[in-house]
């Protein structure tokens, strides 16, 4: 009994570092809530749900091409930006292929954008790498995560 010890306490950190993800788990920008809208802008919430699925891997978001934030499991963020056409891309680990998703923001709008995993990665994950480019090959919007537009509301400010 004394000797199954450590492996209780090994795989009790393993699943700990696993569930928690890399990147942020806490809202970032979580200031500019407070803050008016201002002009044409609209604002962007993006949060990453609690689903265990894909927790190891951080969820990269990217808007129009930059680097916006890398969400762990339960991450948000904010952002305001220009009223039109915006491009939102979801990338996470060694996955060839990114989640995209065009968004036609509305001045004066809310948009609540939620990542989840995306369970088509998660069985092609089971067979590591080769598993990945099949799917990859299969499924031009790809990647291990998935996003989605939860929430469009006017922001009475």
């Amino acid at each position: 009994m004394r000797r199954s010890l450590p492996w209780v306490v090994c795989v009790a950190l393993l699943a700990g570092v696993l569930a928690s993800g890399c990147g942020t788990t806490t809202d970032e920008n979580a200031s500019l809530a407070a803050t008016k809208l201002h002009g044409s802008k609209a604002r962007i919430k993006i949060y990453r749900t609690q689903e265990l699925a894909s927790s190891g891997v951080a969820a990269s978001v990217k808007v129009d091409g930059r680097q916006l934030a890398s969400l762990g499991v339960g991450g948000s963020t904010l952002l305001d930006v220009s009223a039109g056409s915006h491009k939102i891309s979801i990338e996470g680990g060694m996955h060839p292929n990114a989640y995209v998703i065009t968004l036609q923001a509305k001045p004066g709008m809310l948009y609540a954008l939620e990542i989840s995993p995306r369970s088509e990665a998660v069985v092609a994950g089971m067979f590591g790498l080769v598993g990945m480019m099949v799917e990859a090959s299969v499924n031009e919007n790809g990647g291990p995560f998935q996003v989605r537009v939860a929430e469009a509301n006017p922001l009475n400010r």
